[in-house]
């Protein structure tokens, strides 16, 4: 029995559980969730509900989510709140045909409609919601002015237990009759923000209706504020005999009948503000005498009628403030009879005066505001009777006197506002009736010193003395004030603060004196005031404040902004201080020269508008989490300035004299996920934008690692530019890598060996009278000449320019050759450069040009063949010249033009259809300023020409000068005709006769075939590719030859790895790859190591591949080093996106973090290779480039070994170094740290690559070799002597490069050279 009865009462408690479990563990319908609020009206006794809420275009929507509800949502539903798209207008509609949109919803007991632009709600649409208390309908029609909503009679029919009716915002402008009668249970009605305006077309009056047929007779609230009423009729409400609040406010009602509240016998609330009412009926309130609070305020009452409160016996709250009233009308019989008022607001009137029975009679009142008005008198005992007074406030009055007679009878006040009056002196004793006083206000008078009469206010706890004429502080001012904690002294004429000041307020802990005159404050000043907490100083005449703050322990704000402090420190500072304000001073350092910062707890530090020169971490406190240092001369922000500074949140550095800045100055510890990442602002400063400063436009793409800030002005930074030819100030968001650069006399890259020789090709040097710039990368490099004095092409220009300014000299005539080698050449300025003749190969050797200046210059003719080698020129300028005679052929080869001008020349016949015609297409040419041949033989096509050009022939003039090139094509007229082609159409002619059946049959199976061929070459095509690659040397898919960009480079692959890995990639990875004819460069190898990651981006840009090993220690070490990534990302930028998974090759010995953004990026668009895979070396071999000899034979040979055991090179017997690669990468790790090692090694020698020898082109050819001859064949010796030393033999076929190799001398016969020298000249 007993075990029965237990599991009784378990069943009961599940049950009781599921019955009790949250409708939340429902799921939502999509578009829609459950919103936990308070139930404010559904009547239940829960403390809160939980609506299901949907987001929908229209409303008919809603109608879809319902009838896809199941049943279980459905009877669980008893909240639904929907809600239309606001953004665009969408108009929803109920369907009058059709009622049962809400009907499944049979437990529904709160419905909410927002934002769904309705105009028209039928009748009966809610006519199934027999247990909906709280409809709410929101349409927000008043967005649109001109859709309003209107009502069926019988909308609402149904809602019988309908208690709450919400239809406010819907731009209603009228409301059919007996439209609420079917709702007989409403208890609260809102008809706010609409457009009403009659009160009688709501039927709320019981005129034609008997008792039993009143509409709304349980209605208690109703709120019509916002509408358009002009009047209130008399019974306007009489039907509402249930009414307690009725808000009337914000509408325009000028009159108001005398029986306009009859009826509203229980009325607790009224609130009549914001209306035009300028008198009341003197009977409006007979019938309204329980009514609670009255609000009059906002109106223009000037005339109260006598007796008009006198039924408000019950009233608490009364406000009449911001009317017209005056002392007449409010007089001793006005609130006589308001024994209960509590709250009394008579502010903003015209009040001159209280008489002495005013407020007679008004024992209960607690707050009485007389604020903004002309009071000057106050009669004898006029407060006499509020005894229980608690806050009188006579601010902003004309009181020119305050004596004990006027504080008789406020036993009970706490406060007294008396400021902005005319005080000039307090009687000594005129506060003794209210010596229970707490805060008083004496502000804003004309006070010279502090009132004695303050001694008696002994429970006083804050004192406003602020805006008088208070010139001194004795040591007995405040005696007696031992529990004031507040303290106002703003804008007075104090000048000293002495030690006694403030001795007698022990408990003062706010204390402002900001706005005086004060020049010197005591040290120890505050010695008495332990516990004060703040202290403003602000906008006085301090010099020093050494040693003033020192002993407050409990201080934590601080404001000593605008003085003159010239010097300051943390150590005079407490620990305690959060707050610290120092702006506006002229302090040109952050003294910390007890190294406190660590101790300092101060969160927020203002030191704007300083003299600060410079700031390093000891000058922050580091704890800081807001800190201004705008509007300083700071020139230099520290390295780790903010490494420490752990909480920070926000640094304004704007408006300096900031120019250089490094990145790790804005470095930062790294945040946590949960923070916020800091904000820093820098613009407004003269930021020398150098090859130094490349990384600040990218600051923010660090972020994302957490460990930089983000600079949310970056958009306002604008650069100085160091090239002086640059715009002097251009934002630093509109610069490219290229226009960050860096002035330099002479520079030797790293792997040029010929520096200490003349005519080393490699070597930068900058020409006498230049100025010479680079970027980061050297990847522009910009040589400015102007006006340098010269009368030819300075022979010493870097043969790697990018840019040359040659303009303002005296060249003459540019000969033949005059840039030859300058391959990288984009813009060249020779305007203004007296230049009188252009040969033939004046430009060769500068085949990259695409920007090139010669306006202002003297030339007469172009022939034709002066810019044959420009092939890729964008814009010309040759403008302002003598230029008399064109060649037709001159601009043929110009494909890429955009920009041409010619204008302002002698050119008199000059056809541009045909001397244009293989220029770009729509490029821009300006030909005004020449004197043209207007024969009207050439007018039709010049006419078309000028047409698609935009060409104005209004400024074009003839050659006889006595009319324009417009009005010799009116003369002419048009010209052209129209030729007509005959066309022949072949006539059709069947192709074959009889039965096509097995043609089709046959063309069907090949195109199967075709297909299924094409699917498994499809689906094996890596493998395929591979294959082909390996066996025959074929390259499918890949490009076979080798892009223009990538011919010339010295090396076919540079590898870049930890200094660790040496054994497995020169003995393993490399000596595989130099074996099979490649030539490589091993960044530990053959590169200095005393340069670090100096020369990696040069030797990038020398390779055709580049090769990343990632082992585990290259990515424990190399990859985590800023200086690498920096390197390799400048190596990388050089490199176009299309052709990165090209050039780039990764080589993955290890597992990628995943927390690292950067490298899988890399291995996103890079070609990666896993060591370790089964097709580990013929992938490798795909990715690098042919060797140079395969190349041109269109061959690769396969070599089946794989870290060979032993092999034979050019006859050459190698030794046995190197075992076959591991199966799986487990096998690499044979040393700790995770290095590769190459598993067998031996005491050969490491082969090394070739290393080609450069010579220029210009210092080793002739001007007549270099414009017929070939010279490629003077390398046979080279090649020939390579190969058969058994050595890669790659540079041998790059004799068309501008650089080319000097043979070794040859070497006896016998096993390889280990060190083969290497000459430069």
């Amino acid at each position: 029995m007993k075990e029965r009865s237990l599991g009784f009462l378990l069943l009961l408690f599940t049950l009781g559980n599921v019955s009790t479990r949250s409708i939340t563990s429902l799921e939502a319908p999509p578009g829609c969730y459950w919103n936990k609020n308070n139930d404010e009206t559904t009547g239940t006794t829960n403390n809160s509900i939980e609506t299901l809420k949907c987001d929908v275009r229209i409303l008919r929507n809603a109608g879809e989510i319902i009838g896809n509800l199941s049943s279980i949502q459905i009877e669980s539903i008893e909240n639904f709140s929907i809600e239309c798209n606001a953004g665009l207008f969408f108009e929803s509609q109920f369907d009058d045909k059709n009622n049962d949109l809400f009907t499944p919803l049979k437990q529904l007991k709160s419905l909410i409609i927002e934002r769904c632009k309705i105009r028209y709600v039928p009748g009966g649409v809610f006519a199934t919601g027999t247990n909906l208390r709280k409809l709410i309908l929101h349409t927000g029609n008043g967005e649109w002015s001109s859709m309003s909503l209107e009502f069926n009679r019988d909308a609402f029919q149904g809602l019988i237990n309908l208690r709450e009716l919400d239809i406010g915002n819907n731009n209603i402008w009228s409301l059919p009759n007996e439209l609420f009668c079917p709702i007989k249970n409403l208890i609260k009605l809102n008809l706010t923000r609409n457009k009403l305006q009659d009160i009688s077309s709501l039927d709320l009056t019981n005129l034609s209706q008997s008792k039993d047929k009143l509409c709304t007779p349980n209605l208690e609230t109703l709120d019509l504020s916002d509408n358009d009423f002009s009047a209130l009729p008399d019974r306007s409400f009489s039907g509402l005999k249930s009414l307690t609040v009725l808000m009337l406010q914000d509408n325009d009602i000028r009159h108001v009948g005398d029986d306009a509240l009859i009826g509203l016998t229980i009325l607790k609330q009224l609130n009549i503000s914001s209306n035009n009412l300028v008198a009341l009926p003197p009977e409006l309130f007979s019938q309204t005498r329980e009514l609670r609070e009255l609000i009059l305020s906002n109106n223009s009452l000037a005339v109260l009628a006598p007796g008009l409160l006198d039924p408000l016996e019950q009233l608490r709250v009364l406000d009449m403030s911001n009317n017209e009233l005056t002392s007449r009308w409010i007089n001793r019989d006005t609130f006589a009879k308001l024994q209960h008022l509590i709250i009394l607001d008579l502010s903003f009137n015209s009040l001159t005066k209280i008489d002495g029975f005013v407020f007679k009679g008004l024992h209960s009142l607690q707050a009485l505001h007389l604020e903004h008005n002309n009071i000057d008198t106050l009669a004898e005992g006029c407060f006499n009777t509020l005894r229980n007074l608690h806050s009188l406030t006579l601010s902003h009055n004309k009181i020119t006197k305050f004596d004990p007679h006027h504080s008789m009878g406020l036993e009970s006040i706490a406060q007294l506002f008396l400021d902005s009056n005319h005080l000039r002196a307090l009687h000594r004793h005129a506060f003794i009736n209210i010596s229970n006083l707490q805060d008083l206000s004496l502000s804003g008078n004309d006070l010279i010193d502090i009132p004695i009469a303050i001694k008696e206010l002994t429970n006083l706890k804050t004192l406003d003395l602020g805006n008088n004429k208070i010139s001194r502080i004795t040591n007995e001012s405040f005696n007696g004030l031992n529990e004031l904690y507040g303290l106002r002294l703003v804008d007075n004429k104090l000048e000293n603060i002495t030690r006694d000041c403030f001795s007698s307020l022990p408990a003062l802990q706010v204390l402002n004196l900001a706005s005086n005159s004060i020049r010197h404050v005591e040290q120890s000043a505050f010695i008495n005031n332990p516990v004060l907490r703040a202290v403003r100083l602000d906008d006085n005449e301090l010099t020093e404040i050494r040693g003033v703050f020192t002993t407050l322990s409990s201080l934590a704000w601080l404001n000593v902004s605008d003085n003159k402090l010239l010097w300051f420190d943390y150590s005079h500072l407490p620990s305690s201080l959060e707050w610290l304000d120092i702006h506006s001073n002229q302090i040109s350092e952050l003294g910390n020269y007890y190294m406190v910062h660590s101790s300092l707890k101060i969160k927020m530090l203002d030191a704007s508008y300083n003299n600060i020169l410079e700031i390093n971490d000891a000058n922050i406190p580091d704890g800081v989490e807001k800190l201004f240092l705008n509007n300083n001369r700071i020139h230099n922000v520290a390295s780790g300035t903010f490494l420490r500074k752990t909480n920070l949140e926000k640094v304004v550095l704007y408006g300096n004299d900031i120019k250089y800045i490094d990145i790790t100055a804005l470095g930062i510890q790294e945040v946590p996920k949960e923070r916020e990442i800091p904000e820093f602002y820098i613009g407004d400063n003269p930021i020398v934008c150098d090859c130094k400063m490349e990384w600040l436009p990218k600051i923010n793409e660090l972020s994302l690692l957490r460990q930089h800030p983000r600079v949310m002005d970056l958009d306002a930074v604008q650069c100085q530019m160091i090239h002086e030819r640059a715009t002097p100030r251009r934002p630093l968001l509109s610069l490219q890598s290229k226009d960050f650069l860096c002035r330099y006399q002479a520079h030797c890259f790293a792997l040029c060996h010929c520096c200490d020789f003349d005519a080393c090709d490699c070597e930068m040097t900058c020409p006498d009278n230049c100025s010479c710039y680079h970027d980061h990368s050297w990847s522009s490099n910009v040589v400015d000449c102007s006006n340098g004095g010269y009368e030819t092409v300075p022979d010493r220009i870097p043969m790697d320019a990018t840019e040359i300014y040659l303009d303002g000299n005296n060249l003459g005539d540019l000969g033949s050759h005059v840039f030859i080698g300058k391959r990288r050449l984009e813009v060249l300025f020779l305007n203004n450069s007296e230049i009188t003749a252009l040969h033939n190969r004046t430009f060769n050797g500068a085949p990259s040009l695409r920007i090139l200046h010669l306006e202002g210059n003297t030339l007469r003719e172009l022939r034709g063949f002066e810019f044959d080698q420009l092939e890729q020129l964008s814009e010309l300028y040759l403008d302002h010249n003598a230029i008399a005679m064109v060649g037709n052929t001159t601009f043929n080869k110009m494909k890429s033009l955009k920009i041409l001008r010619l204008d302002s020349n002698r050119i008199v016949d000059f056809r541009p259809w045909e001397a244009l015609a293989g220029a770009g297409a729509g490029a821009r040419v300006a030909l005004e300023g020449n004197a043209w041949n207007c024969e009207c033989s050439n007018t039709a096509k010049l006419r078309s020409w000028l047409a698609s050009h935009d060409g104005d022939s209004e400024k074009m003039y003839c050659q006889d000068g006595t009319e324009t090139l417009a009005q010799a094509l009116r003369r002419c007229g048009d010209l052209s005709t129209v030729a007509t082609i005959n066309r022949g159409i072949a006539a059709e002619s069947p192709v074959m006769g009889g039965n096509y059946v097995p043609l089709l049959a046959g063309a069907l199976v090949a195109i199967i075939v075709v297909c299924l061929v094409i699917a498994l070459a499809f689906a094996f095509r890596q493998d395929m590719r591979l294959w082909l690659h390996a066996k025959y040397g074929v390259r499918v898919g890949k490009i076979v030859t080798p892009l223009d960009d990538e011919r010339d480079r010295l090396y076919d692959g540079y590898i870049i790895y930890n200094e660790r890995d040496q054994d497995f990639v020169s003995g393993c990875l490399s000596a595989e790859l130099e074996q099979s004819g490649l030539t490589l460069c091993l960044h530990y190898r053959d590169l200095p190591h005393s340069r670090g990651y100096e020369t990696l981006p040069t030797a990038a840009a020398a390779a055709r591949r580049i090769v990343l090993v990632f082992s585990p220690i290259f990515i424990t070490n190399e990859w985590q080093h800023p200086e690498f990534r920096a390197a390799l990302r400048c190596a990388l930028e050089n490199i176009r996106a299309s052709s990165r998974r090209r050039r780039i090759v990764l080589l993955m010995a290890s597992e990628a973090p995943r927390n690292d953004p950067e490298l899988h990026l890399l291995l996103q668009t890079c070609e990666v290779i896993v060591w370790g895979d089964k097709r580990f070396w013929e992938k490798l071999r795909f990715a690098m480039p042919d060797p140079a000899d395969k190349r041109r034979d269109g061959k690769i040979i396969n070599r089946g070994d794989r870290c060979v055991s032993g092999g034979v090179v050019g006859g050459i017997r190698i030794p046995a170094r190197y075992t076959a690669a591991p199966s799986q990468p487990g096998d690499l790790w044979t040393k700790p740290n995770g290095i590769l090692v190459a598993p067998v090694h031996h005491h050969a020698p490491t082969p090394t690559p070739t290393q080609s020898t450069y010579v220029s082109s210009a210092s080793s050819r002739t001007e007549d070799e270099d414009s017929g001859a070939e010279h490629h064949q003077h390398h046979g010796g080279y090649s020939a002597l390579h190969t058969a030393n058994g050595r890669p033999a790659s540079l041998s076929s790059r004799g068309s490069h501008l650089y080319s190799t000097i043979p070794e001398p040859p070497l006896p016969q016998g096993p390889l050279p280990i060190n083969p020298r290497t000459y430069f000249v």
